[in-house]
């Protein structure tokens, strides 16, 4: 599956060159790069990606002489953007996934991103929520999760596809099932 990696720099990279060779040469496999500004915007790139990200972000501050973060996110909304910004004040030259910046968030009593996640998985169905959170439950254990709901593991592979399709959080993938289960112990195991 592929991520959005959002980005931000203490100085600009639109015309910068440099920063495009360094993506590039890197063996970042860019399927798209848009800039939102001077010193924002978002490649997407396979998720596999991330590891190359990672050792990216000091090589650019390094030839580029400015700080850089990265957000690997499963989609560019308005709540990504903040989370992008805050990952910039909280953790300079880093790639980090949306779960970080959460936590991070927390850790300072910052409840602001909260009404946000409520939104990711508002008006879910209650069977592809109770579907999902059971999956987690379980340790991400497919077999298992079907045998607890009682239910066919075909219709537990129908229904993870849908909360999946519904929301655009493949939870199969660690940092995503993280955001449902922050979403899922903030809102004390309510389900939508």
């Amino acid at each position: 599956m592929d991520k959005h990696f959002l980005f931000i720099s203490s100085t600009p990279l639109k015309d910068n060159k440099n920063f495009m060779v360094s993506l590039s040469e890197f063996g970042v496999d860019l399927l798209s790069l848009e800039f939102f500004s001077e010193t924002s915007g978002e490649w997407i790139a396979p998720a596999e990606s991330f590891a190359e990200v990672e050792t990216l972000i000091s090589l650019l501050h390094d030839d580029l002489g400015c700080s850089i973060s990265v957000l690997a996110a499963h989609q560019h909304t308005a709540f990504e953007d903040k989370l992008l910004k805050e990952a910039f004040a909280y953790f300079p030259n880093m790639a980090l996934f949306p779960s970080d910046v959460l936590m991070k968030e927390m850790n300072f009593g910052d409840y602001s991103s909260y009404g946000a996640l409520i939104k990711l998985f508002k008006g879910i169905n209650y069977d592809l929520m109770l579907t999902a959170s059971t999956y987690l439950r379980c340790g991400l254990d497919a077999c298992l999760a079907a045998k607890k709901l009682f239910i066919h593991r075909n219709t537990f592979n129908y229904r993870l596809n849908a909360f999946i399709a519904a929301t655009g959080l493949d939870i199969r993938d660690y940092h995503n099932a993280l955001l449902l289960e922050l979403y899922l112990q903030l809102s004390n195991g309510r389900m939508a």
